[in-house]
């Protein structure tokens, strides 16, 4: 079970295997009962704000990811591989989070040593449940459509608009749903009839209920060929301890890049470029938080448009800093240079790029959600968003 000290709003708690003697000792050792009506049992009150850790079966024991290289993670299969792709065992169970189901890892304390990365991937978001220390001096991987990040259907407003098919293919505009709006897309073929830019994704009100991933953007319009695939939205990475939370390295949920107008080698292509995903989620949750390293939810950037029988370039990922990523540039001389993602300084992203005679730039997708609930947290500066309340 869960036994807890409640922390200025916040409990502080350890697991207790059920039927586990406090003294260490059996029945050797067993002492006459104390004089008196014997005292309730520690009543248990939850540590995390979006599930019930009082629920949780007791740790088996602790995890520890030492070794070089990426560690992969299925959070709907709930299989953990080694860099060797080896698979490891360790405990997990699917609970709701709030906004949906959670794969939730459960340990003693979890290690992600330095050089080592944790990618997770899958249509749940991960959570990581300890009863002692969560230290991660390598990284944590959910960027990029990784795990919790969500599709067009499950967005709806939220996600990029497509551009518009004409001769002069519109960017897609880039992904919302996450802290902040996205761009919208280019219109594209300033030497001719401008074709509609895709809009970009809705703002949501408010922190989410429960761990969420953000939003894709919207594909590029067609030209002569087909326009660049919208970038996919960061997933959701939920650490909860009942002791301490330390990061010295990163924990990455950021947006994927739009994609670039396509060329297939005869006319003028004109397609517009993808709008970049939107950063999706970072939430920490425990008594104390050690947070130097680098905690980033930043949007991805739009793709470049083709043009002039040339294929515009792809946008950059979200970051893992408080920059911008680069919109797509440099591939088409008359396609437009995509949008930069939405990042600390501009949550939003950058507005589109000035049309061009080809195909259109995509929007930058907007920001996600960064939110730190310790009574005690010590911040870092490469956080990106802001931490939401």
């Amino acid at each position: 079970m869960w036994r807890c000290l409640l922390l200025t709003g916040l409990a502080a708690c350890a697991f207790e295997p059920r039927g586990a003697n406090r003294d260490g000792g059996g029945d050797d050792d067993a002492v006459a009962p104390p004089d008196g009506p014997p005292s309730a049992p520690d009543a248990c009150v939850s540590v995390a704000s979006w599930l019930d850790t009082c629920a949780l079966p007791p740790p088996t024991g602790l995890l520890v990811l030492d070794g070089a290289g990426t560690y992969t993670y299925d959070t709907v299969a709930g299989t953990l591989r080694s860099p060797a792709d080896e698979l490891i065992v360790h405990q997990s169970l699917v609970v709701s989070g709030g906004e949906g189901d959670v794969r939730v890892i459960v340990a003693t304390s979890v290690t992600i040593a330095a050089g080592t990365e944790l990618r997770a991937t899958g249509a749940l978001p991960i959570a990581i449940v300890a009863s002692a220390a969560i230290t991660v001096a390598g990284a944590i991987d959910v960027g990029r459509g990784g795990a919790g990040a969500r599709d067009s259907a499950g967005c709806g407003p939220s996600a990029g608009g497509r551009g518009a098919d004409t001769t002069g293919g519109a960017g897609g505009g880039g992904g919302g749903g996450g802290g902040a709006a996205g761009s919208t897309g280019g219109s594209g073929n300033s030497d001719g009839t401008a074709s509609a830019p895709g809009g970009g994704g809705a703002l949501v009100a408010g922190p989410p209920g429960g761990p969420r991933g953000g939003c894709p953007g919207g594909g590029g319009g067609s030209g002569e060929d087909p326009g660049g695939a919208g970038g996919g939205g960061g997933g959701a990475a939920y650490l909860v301890s009942s002791t301490i939370v330390r990061i010295s390295g990163a924990v990455d949920a950021g947006g994927a890049g739009g994609g670039g107008g396509s060329e297939d080698g005869g006319g003028f292509a004109d397609a517009g470029g993808g709008g970049g995903g939107a950063g999706g989620m970072i939430a920490i949750e425990s008594p104390v938080a050690e947070l130097s390293g680098v905690l980033a939810a930043n949007g991805g950037a739009g793709g470049e448009g083709s043009g002039n029988d040339a294929a515009g370039n792809p946008g950059q990922a979200g970051q893992r800093g408080v920059a911008g990523a680069a919109g797509g540039t440099g591939g088409s001389p008359t396609g437009s240079d995509g949008a930069v993602g939405g990042h600390l300084a501009t949550p939003t992203g950058g507005p589109a790029s000035t049309a061009q005679a080809g195909g259109a730039g995509g929007g930058g997708g907007g920001t996600g959600f960064i939110i730190i609930r310790s009574p005690a947290a010590t911040l870092g500066v490469t956080i990106s968003p802001a931490p939401s309340p």
